[in-house]
């Protein structure tokens, strides 16, 4: 099955051309998702059977100050893939995160009310909203960073299933080849930030949110029994 990737030169994307030789993966030179027609004419050329759209502007500090970014590319150019995929059998999987959750208790299922606690969820939620009119869809709720924790400290009261990307990609790939469809969260076990850093980081020391001048919601970690499901 031809899979068509966007964002294939991000940390994700990266990983998972290490995962699979069947990826189409177009360049933003080759294929810009603000535009409309051109989405529509690069995805009726190449016929993907799964466009896997994990394309995004991520950084929620410089979404505060200029939105514009954040909502051409995560809102208007993932409408512009779910009009792609209308009339056609292509399943579209669609990347979101945890911070769609409130963040406020954790072991969120699939199912439970959302309240994005940053402007960089809104636009992610937004986006599924797109998503969400393509018969055959998979929204991915997730969180995960690069393979070694680069920061010298970590919030040892902010709760989390963000896991390193070389062990959500592999994850992300399998839910994407498969049949479910629908919101699926993917993710490691519930654990602190400091506990996720130091795991491959033990120079990391520990900070708590009160001495952060950063809103952060407290516990975003995910109910995983769907997935578990389907890996049994």
């Amino acid at each position: 099955m031809q899979i068509l990737l966007t964002g294939g030169s991000g940390l994700l994307g990266t990983e998972l051309l290490k995962l699979s030789t069947n990826v189409l993966a177009p360049n933003r030179n080759e294929l810009d998702i603000r535009d409309a027609s051109a989405v529509a004419a690069y995805v009726a050329n190449a016929a993907p059977g799964v466009i896997l759209h994990a394309a995004a502007v991520t950084n929620n500090r410089e979404i505060e100050v200029d939105p514009a970014a954040a909502l051409e590319v995560n809102i208007k150019g993932t409408a512009n893939v779910a009009l792609a995929c209308l009339g056609t059998d292509i399943r579209l999987v669609y990347v979101s995160t945890d911070y769609v959750y409130k963040g406020d208790r954790g072991n969120y299922a699939e199912t439970d009310e959302l309240l994005p606690s940053n402007l960089y969820a809104w636009t992610k939620l937004a986006g599924e909203a797109a998503v969400r009119a393509v018969p055959n869809h998979l929204i991915i709720r997730t969180s995960f960073g690069a393979s070694k924790f680069d920061y010298t400290q970590a919030f040892a009261d902010k709760w989390t299933s963000k896991d390193y990307v070389d062990r959500i990609a592999p994850k992300i790939l399998k839910a994407a080849t498969g049949a479910v469809k629908g919101v699926l969260n993917i993710g490691g076990p519930r654990r602190t930030i400091y506990d996720y850093a130091v795991e491959r980081n033990q120079e990391v020391t520990k900070v708590r949110l009160s001495g952060s001048s950063l809103e952060s919601p407290v516990d975003t970690s995910l109910n995983l029994d769907k997935w578990d499901s389907l890996d049994d």
